[in-house]
């Protein structure tokens, strides 16, 4: 749960309605996350058990780097669009294999890995602009360096924390990988946001903030059906929150009438919820009720 905010809805997917209130900017850290979310210190030592002979034979080669290699290049066969798992694949590659660094770095920043991959990129082409004398890589290391610079991203340290926190999250770490979802909720990249919340569902299906991360990622990306999916089953069981994210994806996908539904729902015994939740359901509901006037006239 957020440290700064106590309300269950206060910090449920306020930016999409508009609400200049809740979300305050995080640092470019992954460490920061830390200090805005509270996460049992169970999930420190919870792997996830789908990943358990990868993560047993990573800790075993991780130091051999034919064997990390071909366990990787399995990796990817079995999880083709995993970016990050690209990135340690150039990675591996790094010292003497230049092509095949380049290719799997270009792999990761296309499937959205594009903070620590293209750090890792732009090392490369600095390396290689250095020994050979390439002016043309030294000026997209350049290029590369000064991007993540415009994004916030100027922090060697950062980013190798941030990498850390991925390595974490390959081998199927939960702490991992609700600290990702966390930090690329938070930066808007949705798409990233989605994959490592939807791996923390493994092991814990109801964390209010995960639900939150997958909602946003679900809105962003118009992903409404999968929205539907996680939420109805949560929401009938009587999860307040689950209720006020199940209507929010029905307003945004244009369903008012179950929108509508929910978002009542969530106000029914409004004595048991503190003000702030009243508050935000209530301007849910009112935002439903003025397009379903608008919808009734025409």
């Amino acid at each position: 749960m957020k440290k700064v905010l106590a309300g269950l809805f206060l910090i449920a997917s306020l930016s999409v309605l508009a609400i200049n209130k809740g979300k305050s900017p995080m640092e470019h850290d992954i460490d920061y996350v830390w200090y805005h979310y509270e996460l049992n210190s169970k999930y420190e030592k919870l792997f996830s058990k789908e990943k358990k002979e990868f993560k047993d034979k990573w800790e075993q080669n991780r130091n051999n780097k034919k064997n990390l290699i071909t366990l990787l290049k399995k990796y990817t066969e079995k999880y083709p669009n995993d970016a990050y798992a690209y990135e340690a694949l150039g990675t591996a590659y790094m010292l003497d294999n230049f092509k095949e660094a380049e290719a799997n770095f270009l792999k990761a920043i296309k499937l959205g890995d594009d903070d620590t991959a293209k750090y890792s990129l732009a090392l490369l082409y600095a390396d290689k602009g250095e020994k050979d004398n390439d002016k043309e890589k030294t000026k997209l290391a350049e290029k590369y360096l000064k991007e993540l610079e415009n994004e916030g991203i100027n922090s060697d340290y950062n980013l190798e924390n941030l990498r850390d926190t991925k390595n974490g999250a390959l081998i199927g770490n939960a702490q991992a990988l609700f600290g990702l979802a966390a930090y690329y909720d938070n930066y808007g990249n949705y798409k990233m946001s989605e994959k490592y919340a939807t791996e923390f569902l493994e092991f814990d299906k109801e964390n209010l903030d995960n639900l939150m991360f997958l909602s946003n990622a679900y809105i962003a990306q118009k992903k409404y059906t999968e929205s539907e999916k996680l939420f109805l089953p949560l929401a009938q069981k009587g999860m307040m929150q689950a209720q006020y994210l199940l209507a929010l994806g029905y307003y945004h996908a244009g369903n008012l009438k179950e929108a509508e539904k929910w978002a009542k729902k969530t106000l029914e015994k409004s004595g048991t919820k503190q003000l702030d939740d009243i508050e935000v359901a209530k301007e849910l509901l009112n935002r439903i009720n003025s397009k379903l006037k608008v919808q009734n006239k025409k």
